[in-house]
């Protein structure tokens, strides 16, 4: 049956029961957990991630010069997101912004390093390199790539239902696409990812540990660390924006001037 891996997996992660990582050598353990998170694809990941702080950065912008415009006693019709003015002040106050998405997030060493950490809290040497080694194999692959894909629709819905990210934000229609391309690749690929029961590693990996533990540590604690990067990021650039707050100046000065 199709689904029937999938289903395994869920119903018995839900009463599994975390365990800790044995005492083991220091080198073994940090080869086997940089072998198993270097293993990760993390695209889906990073790519949520830009569009997040660029639409984090851009609300902010936005909310500021709404501000600006009010105390400076402009009508709506002087001040808004379509006046010419307006769109210049916005760029300016977005300068730096794309730079620190591509140094914060764009690169995916930041998750990698996220879920390498939390490998090391929740594995032992021999655990690490069993989930290492089979993510090698073909049932494997497709198991981390399942992982990977709830972690990633996991930290796509937080943000959606809490309305912290939305589609047709102008201004950050390119993070947009490149997301719904990155998942339309993954979405192409997943039926052949939900069929793990013709692999017997898999069907084991998915109903007894150490699978079930990193499945359960990956869709919570994974998710969770990729928010309090992203969150960090998205401070960062609302923190920016905020502190040119004077740049605003001379374009409210020209829309008074014109009356």
């Amino acid at each position: 049956m199709k689904w029937l891996g999938l289903v395994v997996w869920v119903t018995v992660l839900a009463g599994a029961a975390p365990a800790l990582a044995k005492q083991d050598d220091p080198e073994l353990k940090r080869d086997a957990v940089s072998r198993l998170s270097k293993s990760h694809d993390a695209s889906l990941s990073t790519h949520i991630g830009r569009v997040y702080v660029k639409q984090a950065a851009l609300k902010e912008a936005r909310d500021l010069l709404g501000e600006r415009g009010k105390a400076a006693g402009l009508r709506n019709t002087q001040w808004n997101m379509d006046t010419a003015e307006w769109i210049s002040a916005e760029k300016e106050l977005m300068q730096g912004v794309d730079q620190l998405i591509h140094d914060r997030v764009a690169d995916s060493s930041w998750v990698i390093e996220a879920w390498s950490e939390l490998a090391a809290r929740s594995l032992n040497a021999e655990e690490a390199d069993e989930i290492a080694v089979h993510f090698e194999s073909e049932g494997g692959s497709l198991q981390r790539q399942v992982i990977e894909w709830f972690v990633g629709e996991l930290t796509l819905q937080t943000y959606t239902f809490t309305d912290r990210l939305r589609y047709g934000v102008r201004g950050s229609e390119q993070e947009m696409h490149d997301l719904q391309v990155v998942t339309y690749e993954r979405k192409e690929r997943f039926p052949p990812i939900y069929d793990l029961t013709k692999y017997p590693d898999a069907m084991r990996f998915a109903s007894v540990d150490p699978g079930i533990r990193y499945m359960k540590k990956m869709v919570i604690e994974g998710v969770h660390a990729l928010h309090v990067h992203l969150e960090a990021a998205a401070n960062q650039a609302r923190a920016m924006i905020r502190a040119r707050s004077g740049l605003v100046d001379p374009y409210l000065d020209r829309v008074r001037a014109g009356g």
